[in-house]
């Protein structure tokens, strides 16, 4: 009978490596928390003289976004999943180039049962979407909630399936998908990270102080190992709280996050509709968000005349490239690399209305957005070479 209703516990999405097609082995997205589709169908009015109605409605390519929400729990994130067909390195360059596609299939069972493939391994009905893009990514570590990944894939192609036959006459598709089967028949599918479902406990930081005179020269031989060690989170001193090398002495981090879009070109060429290539647009903007509570103000000085000539013509300035790096309890690890500056603070709240004062610190770089995490290998789903990279994980996300 047709379900009367869709809801969280008879839908699931799985993954697939592009180049393996349809048929290719599909992973099970763990923590899925939302799942979107949207479908746009391009059209492109023509007119002629001598008439006043439509000579035609062109159609176009259609386009096709698929949204997801992931909770950080242990299993590998949707961005390493969704870019698992790669072998040449974790950075974002390379996980976005023009190869680097990704197949995703959403699975609707009976709605009568617990789970996916409680009673069915196949799904009542299922959408596959091949060929997808990532679009944009995002991770969000507050206080208050769970920490999360969001991400957006885009590309031209989705096809429903269902238990009956379906014709495939109307626009010579080369396949239809068969049905996808459920991981989690079981009932019982449960966090595998550390922490389980990480929150703002599991924020892993590298510790130090910013004591006159630095403290014994063993602790700041300490120090340094922590902030180089890729295990740890590591954020910018223009935040007060925390060292010039980058730990946490005394701040109160209230959120932090990060997010990359990014913007593709469709290739065409004479003699076929569809685009040939969809590569990325250089350069790509990286920014992050820092919240803390405030103690003392933002204590970021903003001077017009910071042109003081020092030696060699170099002029004095306001701001300093800086490091960030994101660990988790979970296993992910975000780098944004060494050259991260001060584009904005605000200083707000703490009104007579109640509340405390707060800063935020945004941060922009280019580029640099490397995700790793330990699940990224070939029997999560991962890529065939996501292990040796967490293996090589320092040489990755080391600070300078």
């Amino acid at each position: 009978m047709a379900n009367n209703r869709v809801y969280y516990a008879i839908q699931q999405v799985s993954f697939g490596k592009n180049s393996s097609g349809s048929t290719g082995v599909k992973t099970a997205a763990h923590g899925v928390q939302s799942c979107g589709i949207t479908t746009t169908f391009n059209l492109e009015q023509v007119f002629e003289l001598g008439q006043l109605a439509i000579y035609e409605n062109v159609e176009g390519t259609p386009d096709i976004e698929v949204t997801m929400s992931k909770v950080a729990d242990g299993y590998i994130p949707l961005y390493t999943l969704a870019t698992s067909d790669q072998t040449n390195g974790p950075q974002l360059a390379k996980r976005c180039d023009s190869n680097t596609k990704t197949t995703v299939q959403l699975g609707i069972w009976d709605e009568a049962v617990e789970s996916a493939g409680q009673t069915s391994s196949d799904a009542q009905t299922w959408v596959e979407m091949s060929g997808l893009y990532l679009s944009s990514i995002s991770y969000n570590f507050p206080i208050d909630d769970n920490f999360s990944e969001d991400l957006t894939l885009v590309g031209n192609t989705k096809i429903w399936g269902s238990g009956q036959s379906t014709s495939s006459a109307s626009c010579n598709a080369s396949y239809f998908p068969t049905g996808i089967a459920g991981a989690f028949g079981g009932n019982n599918d449960a966090p595998k990270g550390s922490g389980g479902v990480n929150r703002r406990q599991n924020m892993v930081f590298a510790t130090g102080s910013n004591a006159v005179g630095g403290g014994t020269q063993a602790a700041q031989a300490q120090l340094q190992l922590q902030v180089k060690n890729p295990d740890l989170t590591v954020l910018p001193a223009d935040i007060p709280g925390f060292t010039l090398s980058g730990a946490k002495d005394f701040a109160h981090v209230q959120s932090i996050s990060a997010s990359v879009d990014v913007a593709r070109e469709e290739l065409f060429e004479l003699g076929a509709k569809i685009a040939y290539a969809r590569p990325v647009t250089f350069p790509i903007e990286v920014t992050c968000d820092v919240e803390i509570t405030a103690a003392s103000g933002d204590l970021v000085n903003a001077i017009d005349a910071c042109s003081g000539t020092a030696t060699n013509c170099t002029e004095a300035s306001n701001l300093t490239d800086r490091t960030i790096r994101v660990a988790t309890c979970e296993g992910l690890r975000l780098f944004l690399g060494n050259k991260n500056k001060l584009s904005s603070v605000t200083y707000g709240g703490g009104d007579a209305g109640g509340g405390n004062a707060t800063v935020t610190y945004s941060y922009s770089t280019f580029n640099d957005f490397t995700v790793m995490h330990w699940a990224d290998r070939i029997e999560s789903g991962g890529s065939i070479s996501g292990a040796k990279w967490w293996e090589l994980r320092a040489d990755y996300l080391e600070t300078r």
